[in-house]
């Protein structure tokens, strides 16, 4: 009681000002001879509306309390905890730097055919007949039959069949085109002629069930997409053509060609920025190394799953999950 009464003063002092204002007023009611009846009932409701507003005030601050001690304990909680994830992360990052040295080691001896496919297209494969610069030519299906033929040479388990887009380099690429030469397979090429033929079609065709055709049942079809500069026919970044193919569709439905093609077709100061900024597929892992310790080493310091090693005369690409299980000997 005395705990209170110290905690709780200005409240305890207040109620007994009321109590006694009440009081005082009644006897003052009695002894005036007025009418006690209703001065009392009115003298009893102020007393009461009184304690009653007091009281409130107290329940108040009192909650107000409790949520501030709430707040401040989460406060306190969320500080620990991320005082905590900073410390795992601390340990976890001198864990990872033996991890990536042993895994490293491991690979020492390996080559990227070991941890990669290599990405091939159809002029890297020996066809001396195939030109770019005609493929994606107004007027020009030619070279879309011989690029079609060549995707069923490709041995799935052993390459990567990728389709090249050069850069600043002053090449004309049709967007309806380039999408129909995205999606060709072995499964779509009867449907994808007539429009290849067409001109009016190249902007106008129903590519979803195309789309749906070519890459759902995940055989024979396109794999990567290689973006080259003109000038340096450097190796710039690359995209899963899924997924290429999938948002260049989206625009294609929502008639953005005029954009698309002054994307590909316009000089850039930095070509894979502007690609990026309309293609979240497109990835500029590509690091000129042939040594998959190297490789590995890059990748796990940049969180990356998925990367294309361009030194040698061909590019592989390769996936971290690969490489731990091959340095795991699994």
């Amino acid at each position: 009681m005395l705990i209170f009464i110290k905690t709780h003063l200005l409240l305890v002092l207040t109620v007994v000002g009321a109590a006694l204002s009440f009081l005082a007023s009644f006897i003052g009611l009695v002894a005036k001879q007025k009418p006690v009846m209703i001065l009392s009932v009115l003298a009893v409701l102020g007393f009461v509306t009184g304690i009653t507003y007091q009281l409130s005030n107290y329940a108040q601050g009192q909650e107000k309390a409790r949520r501030a001690a709430a707040e401040a304990q989460i406060k306190e909680a969320a500080q620990r905890a991320r005082d905590g994830v900073i410390q795992e992360i601390k340990l976890n990052v001198e864990a990872t730097k033996i991890t990536v040295e042993a895994i490293a080691q491991k690979l020492q001896s390996a080559s990227l055919l070991d941890v990669g496919l290599p990405l091939v297209t159809i002029k890297s494969g020996g066809s001396v007949e195939f030109e770019e610069t005609m493929a994606f030519a107004k007027g020009s299906s030619e070279m879309w039959k011989r690029y079609a033929q060549w995707l069923t040479t490709v041995p799935e388990a052993k390459a990567a069949a990728c389709l090249t887009v050069t850069l600043n380099a002053g090449h004309y690429y049709d967007a309806g085109l380039l999408l129909a030469y995205l999606l060709t397979s072995a499964a779509t090429r009867d449907e994808l002629v007539s429009i290849v033929n067409s001109h009016q079609a190249w902007h106008t065709f129903a590519a979803e069930p195309i789309f749906l055709k070519n890459f759902r049942p995940q055989t024979g079809h396109l794999r990567y997409v290689l973006f080259y500069s003109g000038p340096t026919q450097k190796l710039l970044a690359f995209a899963d053509a899924e997924a290429f193919a999938q948002q260049l569709m989206t625009l294609h439905r929502l008639g953005r060609h005029a954009m698309l093609e002054g994307l590909f077709n316009a000089q850039h100061t930095d070509p894979v920025a502007a690609l990026r900024s309309v293609f979240p597929s497109v990835q500029n892992a590509v690091f000129a190394t042939e040594r998959p310790d190297e490789l590995v080493r890059l990748m796990i310091d940049q969180q990356l799953s998925l990367a294309v090693a361009a030194a040698g005369p061909r590019p592989y690409v390769a996936k971290l999950a690969r490489m731990i299980q091959l340095a795991a000997g699994k």
